[in-house]
């Protein structure tokens, strides 16, 4: 069917200290990210489950086959799906270990409803090295009382770090993470510890 992208390229390779991390894109953009796992299987697994949007999630599955059937017109990012994949381990390898702080990939964010993608945009600009809350988050939104809404649209990103989940905390304590607290603690530590880029066209 013209316009659907089936092919789905996963890598993964180990980082230290951070253990196995590995991204999983198709044509259009990167589908998922992690990190931090004990196994490169356990890695390859996270990013099958991801990639499907079927952790608990049936209906991220759905919305994206719909979106590939009415929205033909969906461009590919002018790259393979490996391409992608390949360039995007790279810049996680160069986040985790050279302290880079934009991340310039396409993302493939098909699976996601409206509510979540636009709380994702969100959390993109938040800055490397800062955090906010997810009160501040709904406010970004218009809306300030959905903070248990916004929770569950950040539980469901699946682009770790290249969506920077991380850098919501709650009001009281870190709040949640999908990889853990410790591998949030880790993040937001990392971040801290390399000098702030200045902005691009800072005058």
């Amino acid at each position: 069917m013209a316009g659907e992208i089936l092919e789905i390229a996963l890598v993964a390779r180990r980082i230290e200290p951070w253990d196995w991390c590995g991204v999983a894109a198709t044509e259009v953009g990167l589908v998922s990210a992690t990190l931090a796992h004990a196994s490169e299987a356990a890695c390859v697994d996270a990013l099958r489950a991801a990639s499907t949007a079927a952790r608990n999630r049936s209906r991220g599955a759905q919305r994206l086959h719909a979106r590939r059937v009415v929205e033909p017109s969906t461009a590919a990012a002018g790259w393979s799906a490996h391409q992608i994949a390949g360039n995007g381990l790279e810049q996680l390898w160069e986040y985790l270990m050279t302290g880079r702080q934009r991340l310039a990939i396409p993302l493939d964010r098909r699976a996601g409803t409206e509510f979540q993608q636009r709380t994702w945009d969100v959390l993109r600009g938040i800055p490397f090295g800062e955090v906010q809350s997810y009160r501040w988050v709904a406010s970004e939104l218009a809306k300030p009382r959905a903070t248990r809404a916004v929770g569950t649209a950040i539980g469901a990103n699946e682009l770790l770090v290249f969506i920077p989940c991380h850098r919501v905390v709650a009001a009281r304590g870190l709040g949640g993470y999908s990889r853990g607290l410790d591998v949030k603690r880790r993040l937001l530590a990392h971040e801290r510890a390399w000098p702030r880029t200045p902005p691009l066209f800072a005058g």
